[in-house]
């Protein structure tokens, strides 16, 4: 049995109907959020972040590959690499 080396973060997200859903993005490994400048503490439970990446294949899934971490206060931080296009 292997195990995935890579972080994730689960985020509760507010739906255009006002309604909570929970979603997970897959980052990278936690030495490369390191290099990134992303370390324990960046974001703490509650905080308002934004991240960019990519959704599932699956569409119905409330699951992505996260590519950019954006903090409330506007800090940019790479958790993935950048492949193909942007959602």
């Amino acid at each position: 049995f292997r195990s995935n080396p890579h972080s994730w973060f689960f985020l509760d997200v507010t739906g255009a109907d006002g309604k909570i859903e929970k979603w997970s993005f897959e980052a990278s490994t936690p030495s490369s959020l390191i290099r990134s400048g992303f370390k324990p503490g960046t974001v703490k439970a509650g905080d308002e972040v934004t991240i960019k990446g990519y959704h599932a294949r699956d569409a119905n899934a409330n699951a992505g590959a996260g590519r950019e971490l954006v903090t409330a206060d506007g800090r940019s931080i790479a958790i993935g690499p950048q492949v193909g296009p942007v959602r």
